[in-house]
């Protein structure tokens, strides 16, 4: 049976005893900048808004 300290133990012995190597590049450098997905953001919800604020045509009779 294992138990909690063993466990432990087989994982901290799997572990690489050197340091990790640096991270590597973000490889999504022909990403648009953030200003592009806020404006985005900011026309949509503006569109919604203003779909939402219209009147409704409706009849008389209702």
């Amino acid at each position: 049976m294992l138990t909690v300290p063993g466990f432990c133990c087989a994982i901290a012995a799997g572990a690489p005893a050197g340091p990790l190597p640096p991270p590597q590049p973000s490889v999504n450098q022909d990403s648009p900048a953030v200003w592009v997905g806020m404006l985005l953001m900011f026309i949509i919800v503006a569109v919604i808004v203003s779909i939402s604020m219209m009147p409704s045509k409706r009849g008389h009779q209702d």
